[in-house]
């Protein structure tokens, strides 16, 4: 199960919404590696409505003695007919550095879009600690606390007469990730991200992301996902509670 890359966006399925927090859990491996990703899904319907939905998401990981690379990224897009529903993406590249056998850093840059939900573009960097609580061979527990500089920037199409469309913020960048290694097929995972305005604490960011990763066979993977996320101050004219439930095939391979 360790080269298994759980890559589940947005992502992980890589459904991005306006307050979306990517997820950099799933691509975690304690074995040195070089670590290809590809998972892409395809939804259609036809009769009373005529849509099609595409995501995909791939990823590679780098993964040393001291040092772990992710590079990933997801693209999605929803039409209905011929009109555009959903047309979402993003990037992220991350760095760990191990300093001890429980406690390593974590840097990472992101740049993501999201049409339908206004976000035209949002940046963000930072950095942080990562302390192993728990660090057993089949169970884990991890807690995480950092900063980040977020940039973003809405369309003001639907927003309302004057609303701030570019902001400027330091943010905190708090994580908790669970895994457990239930046998040789079967793995779960929960990830919960906590990122609040360090200048307004009443405006924060919420992510709980759990998934279930079952092994069909070496490279071949399945897996269901329930994402909910929750923003504290959204856009005027976007709701402040998202959530969706995911189920996938992926591949991944090793060397």
């Amino acid at each position: 199960m360790n080269k298994v890359l759980l890559l589940f966006s947005l992502l992980f399925s890589t459904s991005i919404f306006a307050q979306t927090i990517v997820n950099a859990e799933q691509l975690n491996s304690s074995n040195d590696s070089l670590t290809f990703s590809l998972q892409m899904t395809y939804e259609g319907t036809r009769g009373n409505a005529v849509t099609d939905e595409f995501d995909l998401a791939p990823s590679v990981s780098l993964v040393k003695k001291k040092n772990n690379f992710k590079l990933f990224g997801g693209y999605s897009v929803l039409s209905e007919e011929s009109n555009t529903l959903l047309n979402s993406g993003f990037a992220h590249i991350r760095h760990n550095y191990k300093i001890s056998n429980r406690l390593k850093t974590f840097e990472f840059y992101q740049i993501q879009f999201n049409e339908v939900l206004l976000l035209t573009k949002r940046e963000l960097f930072g950095g942080g600690l990562r302390y192993a609580i728990v660090a057993e061979d089949s169970v884990s527990f991890d807690l995480g606390i950092g900063f980040m500089q977020e940039n973003e920037f809405l369309n003001n199409e639907t927003l309302m007469e004057g609303e701030i469309t570019d902001t400027h913020f330091i943010r905190g960048a708090t994580l908790s990730s669970f895994q457990w290694i239930i046998n040789e097929t079967v793995q779960i995972n929960n990830v919960f991200y906590y990122q609040p305005n360090m200048i307004d604490l009443s405006d924060y960011r919420i992510l709980n992301d759990f998934m279930l990763t079952t092994q069909v066979s070496d490279e071949i993977y399945f897996i269901a996902s329930f994402t909910a996320r929750y923003d504290s101050k959204p856009p005027s004219s976007l709701t402040g509670f998202d959530s969706k439930f995911n189920v996938g095939v992926g591949y991944t391979f090793s060397k």
